[in-house]
């Protein structure tokens, strides 16, 4: 058998392309005015995030009809916002605080407060960026998603249920609502 065929005819197999693996990116926070992240935690709780194939929105078709014939044309997109969420670890620092839920805490109080009713301002609640970047195992960046105007929303869900039967540590899942974003691919 001289040599692989099905090897030999493919462009990625000679070329020695690299997949694209879903654990190679990172995610910053530029938070509000006013909410600490101390050293850039944040960054490193963070443990996946979806939505993102939100940021293509689905066109769906709409018809016309002429007598007995129907035309079809690209509609409208239904959103023009993304909904991400992220899911971040929590560790107890030297202090004894939560400090990722802490941090995130502050944030979902500059929107609403429950403990004294006081809302706030789109202006004083919104983070300027989310900003994710995917690279490749050499660490070059080939996609940056750069999501702006974000918001929590739905609930601040913290730590939940408590099980003496588990041994998983605690994660805590938050959406955010982007007004508008840029992606970047090279």
């Amino acid at each position: 058998m001289a040599g692989l065929p099905h090897y030999d005819a493919s462009q990625a197999s000679r070329k020695m392309y690299e997949p694209v693996h879903k654990n190679l990116f990172e995610v910053t926070i530029l938070l509000p005015a006013g909410v600490a992240d101390s050293g850039n935690m944040l960054i490193e709780h963070v443990l996946n995030v979806g939505g993102l194939d939100a940021l293509n929105p689905s066109i769906d078709a709409i018809g016309q009809k002429y007598k007995f014939a129907d035309r079809s044309f690209a509609g409208m997109p239904g959103t023009t916002f993304v909904d991400v969420s992220l899911t971040f670890s929590l560790n107890l620092n030297e202090a004894n605080q939560m400090y990722i839920y802490k941090t995130i805490q502050d944030w979902y109080k500059k929107m609403y407060n429950p403990l004294t009713g006081e809302m706030g301002l789109k202006k004083d609640y919104t983070a300027p960026a989310i900003i994710i970047v995917e690279y490749n195992r050499k660490g070059d960046i080939y996609r940056k998603i750069t999501l702006k105007d974000c918001f929590l929303t739905g609930t601040l869900g913290g730590p939940g249920e408590h099980d003496y039967s588990a041994s998983d540590p605690i994660q805590l899942a938050v959406t955010i609502r982007c007004d508008h974003w840029n992606e970047e691919l090279t």
